[in-house]
């Protein structure tokens, strides 16, 4: 039953106690009414307004009749159908008693009313046909039949605009309620958006200190340790080591500082292209091989032709593999091939050194920051143990963007 699954929710507090101001204001003017009314009809010529109405006066019980049908509309938020049965059965009994006509009849007009917006349309309906067959009976005693076909058409009419307005009112409220709860929604969904856009300025920020950071520092720490071996023996050596770190670690700052200039803002000169490209290449290969790393470099295709978000992630992902080539597999050789396809850029960097191990090189920081570059794209990754020993990395990065690029 519709009428019990849509049972109206507890009353708010302040809504009962305006319920029950309304009632007992309705009933002292309906109180009023039955005391003015008569006094005042008597001094006025007989008119439509006052020739249908009973005007004898009003006893003691009279003023208990109205208040017993009035007063539970103090709970017609809270029992709407109980007070719409209530209110229909003591007003059409008050209409078979020899009473004066009084504001009480509009009790069952409001109960209606409160039926129809708390309640969906089946229900009220049902409610109000249901009201409108026990008060006709009640209504039409002693009409001539001319006179009770009009008095059931206003009886209709009265209960059937009771129970649209309330109706119209509960599908606003309704539609207020689906406006408001809509605009929450939308206000979290802007939250957990703009949430969810600093976590990946957050990570790709990561990223990209730390391939900068990573690579600089282990080639400065291989050079390091080389020019302390061998500078009493070597000295010529030992100062191209040193001018190996001064090279690399100025390039280093270069880069840190064009990422600060940008996060910051407010440095117009700081350069908005991205440090790391394909380009460059032959810069990053130079300096593995100043620190004693052999690096083959293999292209096929035309570079040049790569998207932007492609050439970025790419050069990252061989910096970061040539990183823990050098620093934590100890290779000597290193073998970088690109291949520029039709529609994707297939990255390889294979080492002779020693393998994964338990550090940084096998679960790290460097390796889930290429896999996710990679499934920023959108592409494939594979890191893992190379088939003739050493380490290998592999990348898929098809140019239309699967996911959010760089």
């Amino acid at each position: 039953m519709d009428a019990i699954a849509s049972f109206p929710r507890t009353t708010r507090c302040g809504d009962a106690r305006r319920d029950v101001w309304a009632a007992v204001c309705l009933t002292l003017l309906a109180w009023a009414h039955i005391l003015i009314l008569p006094r005042f009809a008597l001094t006025q010529p007989l008119t439509v307004t006052t020739a249908g109405l009973d005007l004898s006066p009003a006893s003691p019980l009279t003023y208990l009749l109205v208040a017993a049908i009035i007063m539970p509309l103090a709970l017609r938020r809270r029992f709407p159908l109980v007070v719409l049965g209530w209110a229909t059965l003591s007003s059409a009994v008050y209409e078979l008693l020899p009473q004066p006509s009084t504001l009480a009849v509009v009790a069952p007009l409001i109960a209606l009313y409160t039926v129809g917006t708390l309640y969906p349309r089946r229900t009220l309906w049902i409610a109000a046909a249901l009201t409108f067959l026990v008060t006709l009976p009640f209504s039409v005693p002693g009409m001539s039949t001319s006179r009770v076909l009009g008095e059931s058409v206003r009886i209709m009419a009265t209960f059937a605009f009771a129970a649209s307005l309330g109706d119209a009112t509960r599908a606003r409220r309704a539609y207020i309620a689906e406006v408001e709860q809509r605009a929450i929604d939308a206000e979290h969904t802007r939250e957990e958006e703009a949430r969810r856009r600093v976590e990946e300025e957050r990570l790709r920020i990561g990223r990209e200190l730390h391939d900068i950071t990573a690579h600089s520092l282990s080639l400065i720490a291989v050079q390091a340790g080389a020019g302390e071996r061998i500078v009493r023996t070597d000295p010529e050596a030992a100062a191209e080591a040193f001018g190996a770190i001064r090279l690399v670690s100025k390039s280093a700052l270069d880069e840190l500082r064009a990422m600060l200039g940008v996060l910051r803002g407010h440095d117009e000169s700081a350069p908005f292209a991205p440090a790391g490209r394909l380009s460059r290449l032959s810069e990053l290969v130079g300096r593995v091989t100043a620190a004693g790393v052999e690096v083959v470099l293999d292209t096929h295709g035309d570079l040049d032709a790569v998207p932007a978000f492609v050439d970025v992630s790419a050069y990252r992902i061989v910096q970061e593999a040539l990183t823990n080539a050098v620093r934590h597999a100890d290779a000597a050789r290193v073998t970088v091939s690109l291949k520029a396809l039709a529609g994707e850029l297939l990255v390889e960097v294979v080492d002779d050194g020693r393998g994964p191990g338990g550090g940084e090189a096998a679960e790290g920081h460097g390796i889930s920051g290429m896999r996710e570059r990679v499934a920023a794209l959108g592409g494939k990754f594979e890191a893992g143990p190379g088939s003739d020993g050493g380490f290998r990395v592999a990348a898929q990065l098809p140019y239309s963007r699967g996911g959010r690029g760089e």
